[in-house]
């Protein structure tokens, strides 16, 4: 299920972005955040390394002020609603914040003009959102190496690598 759930999560998180930002279909940007929100959700309470990624993404993203827009608003109502119901495993607390940091780093770097002036670098690397990808990396092989548990490992990175390429997938089709 977890497989399956992260790319269907991406896709959708793009969806749910893309709908209501660039294509002007508040409805189909409305039910792909609400889907958005359950997959993830389902996924966060399922794994704890996905609720440290979700979690993270949704506290940088809040952080930032990026929550922006009705499909925003309604995917992160959704997943914390499931959250709350279905509960969250238990988290390594460094993790979490060390996800929520790349989040935010991400965000604070996208779209950005004065970050994206410093050079075509700042710009590919904020573009497809590489701090998140790295912390989620490290976070991995600091577990493969036994320094600490993180719930993080290569399964996680695999599974994230298939969120990203579905959101991207997702970035170059309109539905």
């Amino acid at each position: 299920m977890i497989e399956l759930l992260f790319p269907v999560s991406g896709f959708l998180m793009k969806v749910a972005d893309d709908a209501e930002d660039e294509w002007g279909r508040p409805l189909t940007g409305m039910v792909a955040g609400a889907l958005c929100g359950l997959s993830s959700g389902v996924l966060s309470t399922a794994d704890t390394a996905a609720a440290c990624i979700f979690l993270g993404i949704f506290a940088g993203t809040l952080i930032s002020c990026k929550i922006d827009c009705p499909s925003h608003v309604l995917a992160a109502v959704v997943f914390l609603l499931v959250l709350f119901f279905g509960g969250v495993p238990s988290l390594s607390i460094p993790a979490l914040v060390a996800c929520t940091a790349g989040a935010y780093i991400d965000e604070y770097g996208n779209d950005n003009p004065r970050v994206y002036e410093k050079g075509r670098f700042f710009r590919f690397f904020f573009d497809y959102r590489f701090s998140l990808k790295a912390v989620i990396v490290i976070l991995a092989v600091i577990s493969l190496l036994g320094v600490s548990d993180t719930g993080f490992g290569p399964a996680t990175v695999l599974f994230f690598i298939l969120f990203e390429v579905a959101y991207e997938i997702a970035g170059r089709i309109r539905i």
